[in-house]
């Protein structure tokens, strides 16, 4: 008879090691939550099966009355389309949706445990009001993208024609005053053939790096832009989750 060498305080210490070193990470979006566009599915693979990703949205148990009672009016105000749970995108306005954003933040983190917390939106937040790492990620995928490029030329691929203005005035912030903009929706019909078309503009008009400035932009959009562009693309979705990641190692 073979005597099993396996020590059962090894295997207990090691699960309880295991279950240590597991991470609760909290995605929060400003649409609706779980997205359809599978956006949590792209963090759960980068940050890998030992973290629990738990999703949340700031348009989560609003009406479409409601929802549409925070459109953007005044065609100065900041804009964001995002992606309501039945698959259809909206516009509204950043203003109304900060509290409802500070409220899944405590949430997730009185409620959930979450260890940190990714704000999957690449427009300019106020500070949240937080006790665990939050990463509102636009200064950090912005200067990576600066990075990339150097002395070259930047072109971000954003959703909407009415939101160039603002995006031109983010990259002037920044102090890139060259940078190029070319909407393509990712959540129009045929995402995929308006970013070839916009990534192929973005490169006859000599960029060298092709930002895509929406997290609702997946991985094979990701894809079809680097065929058409040539040239390196970077992902804001797929690059915050590496940066959240980070905060694990």
């Amino acid at each position: 008879m073979i005597k099993s060498t396996i020590d059962p305080n090894s295997v207990l210490q090691d699960q309880a090691k295991n279950a240590q070193q597991a991470k609760r990470v909290g995605v929060l979006t400003i649409g609706q939550s779980p997205r359809v566009d599978h956006l949590g599915d792209d963090v759960r693979a980068v940050l890998g099966p030992s973290t629990t990703v738990l999703e949340r949205g700031a348009l989560d148990g609003m009406s479409e009355e409601q929802i549409a009672a925070i459109a953007p009016t005044d065609p100065a105000e900041y804009r964001l389309v995002t992606l309501l749970r039945n698959g259809r995108s909206v516009e509204i306005a950043k203003t109304p949706i900060l509290e409802r954003l500070q409220a899944q933040i405590h949430d997730l983190e009185q409620n959930e445990h979450v260890d940190a917390t990714l704000l999957m939106c690449t427009g300019a937040f106020p500070r949240f009001d937080h006790s665990r790492p939050l990463l509102a990620p636009q200064e950090a995928l912005y200067g990576a993208v600066a990075g990339i490029a150097g002395d070259g030329t930047i072109a971000a691929l954003i959703p909407l024609e009415s939101q160039r203005e603002q995006a031109l005035r983010k990259w002037r912030d920044y102090g890139l005053e060259g940078a190029q903009v070319f909407p393509a929706s990712p959540y129009c019909d045929d995402p995929v053939g308006v970013v070839r078309h916009a990534s192929a503009q973005a490169r006859q008009a000599g960029a060298t790096v092709l930002f895509m400035d929406c997290f609702g932009y997946d991985r094979s959009m990701k894809m079809a832009a680097r065929e058409c562009f040539q040239g390196p693309v970077v992902l804001a979705r797929t690059l915050a989750a590496r940066l959240v990641a980070e905060l694990g190692e």
